[in-house]
């Protein structure tokens, strides 16, 4: 287990020595993402993502930063959610304090040039674009839409060509100023360190960050209700779809079920979407599901990408294998292979400093505490069948279905395929 330290500041810590590795990852997790934001400032929050690569105070442009860490063989980058942030270093355990350097410069003295505020709009005008030229990533964006129409969760994380064209210096720097504080971070390090230097290193890196206080996100959405459909036609090689239903806050009673559930549908090579979808029907390379929790929601998708005049038999199989787990078509002996897997893969992805240190971090901020791995294991041992059947049931409703698909299609097939998800579950 981590140590949880709170510095004199204020400021949570969390420390992991891993002694048999040879890095160190530090992991700087803000409390602050696209559910923060207003509709007008759509967008903000991966924007100042961007503009704290760009130059800091001791850092003045984006070459010194990204020299700083990767001439030394390390690795810098980060990514913004819906309800956080998070900026991240992997460097040989020698140079800690160098990416500790780094980092605390970013996130507390950003130059936020606007010469440089304006050349990266650009770059992120581009990145939405170029969504768009991969249909595959892009339905996952569109089901989001179709779900979540009127909330933070139905826009894009990266906000839209309209928004990100009118946000100012001043609405990025308001943000900042407001969400990166004390109340609203947590440093996470995990690796080959000696815990009492890392404190110290920590503690002058981010001396002068503000104490502020914690803001929550937007309230809890309201997904629209279903069956609907979005259809939106394109000259593109691939039918591609998702099929999505309202899911589980990480807080839930019922997320460990939902875990082992989603593993039997989507969660792998031996997952019954893959078997019959690929296996069986020669339908498809990609398919799976999973499932993104939230604070207050989330959401369960169905995803594929098959030849265009498969895509109907494809999200026919795919409902149908949907009614069988409504019906209670899980076994024991699929049940007890599905945990060993969900466990398995929960052990395995801890062997890298950087998952334990993003682990850590992302436990802290979400429950307030690192939950200890052997508590997740012994709690996904205890799912039963009834368990699982009951979440089924629960969350596989046909009023709750939303179906997002993109590809060489006309008005004909939007009613066909709005007929078949109008059947329901």
């Amino acid at each position: 287990m981590p140590e949880l330290i709170t510095s004199p500041s204020g400021l949570r810590i969390l420390i992991e020595p891993l002694p048999h590795t040879y890095s160190v990852s530090i992991g700087c997790f803000v409390a602050a993402g696209a559910r923060h934001e207003p509709p007008v400032h759509s967008g903000a929050a991966h924007f100042i993502e961007h503009m704290l690569f760009k130059g800091t105070r001791r850092y003045p442009n984006a070459r010194m930063i990204s020299q700083a860490v990767e001439g030394v063989g390390g690795m810098l980058n980060a990514s913004t959610a819906y309800e956080s942030t998070v900026y991240y270093a992997k460097v040989a355990t020698l140079h800690m304090h160098r990416a500790l350097d780094v980092l605390g410069e970013m996130l507390l003295r950003p130059l936020f040039d606007l010469q440089e505020l304006e050349k990266e709009r650009r770059v992120i005008i581009e990145e939405l674009r170029g969504l768009q030229d991969a249909p595959g990533d892009w339905v996952h964006e569109l089901l989001q839409q179709t779900m979540w129409t009127g909330s933070a969760l139905g826009r894009d994380i990266a906000g839209s060509v309209e928004t990100v064209s009118m946000l100012t210096r001043a609405d990025l720097t308001t943000f900042w100023q407001r969400h990166y504080n004390r109340a609203n971070m947590v440093i996470s390090v995990a690796g080959n360190l000696q815990r009492d230097k890392v404190v110290d290193a920590i503690n002058a890196a981010f001396d002068s960050l503000p104490p502020g206080s914690h803001i929550p996100p937007q309230p809890r959405p309201i997904p629209l209700s279903g069956p609907r459909l979005t259809l939106l036609s394109r000259d593109c090689e691939q039918g591609n779809f998702c099929l999505g239903l309202p899911g589980l806050a990480y807080n839930d009673p019922d997320r460990r079920a939902l875990q082992v559930l989603d593993s039997i549908l989507g969660g792998g090579m031996s997952s019954r979407l893959f078997q019959i979808l690929r296996e069986e029907h020669a339908l498809a390379y990609h398919v799976g599901s999973y499932h993104n929790d939230l604070s207050d929601s989330g959401t369960w998708v169905m995803y594929g990408s098959v030849e265009p005049d498969a895509l109907r038999d494809a999200v026919v199989l795919v409902l149908d294998t949907l009614r069988d787990l409504v019906r209670g078509g899980v076994t024991q002996p699929e049940l007890e292979m599905i945990k060993e897997q969900v466990k398995g893969g929960l052990l395995l992805s801890l062997e890298d400093t950087w998952s334990v240190a993003s682990r850590n971090g992302a436990h802290l901020l979400r429950y307030g505490h690192v939950m200890p791995v052997e508590q997740v294991i012994a709690e996904v041992e205890q799912v039963t069948l009834n368990d699982v059947q009951r979440v089924a049931q629960r969350l596989l409703r046909s009023d709750g279905l939303h179906l997002a698909v993109i590809g060489p299609y006309a008005d004909d097939d939007a009613l066909d395929l709005e007929a078949m998800i109008t059947e329901g579950i």
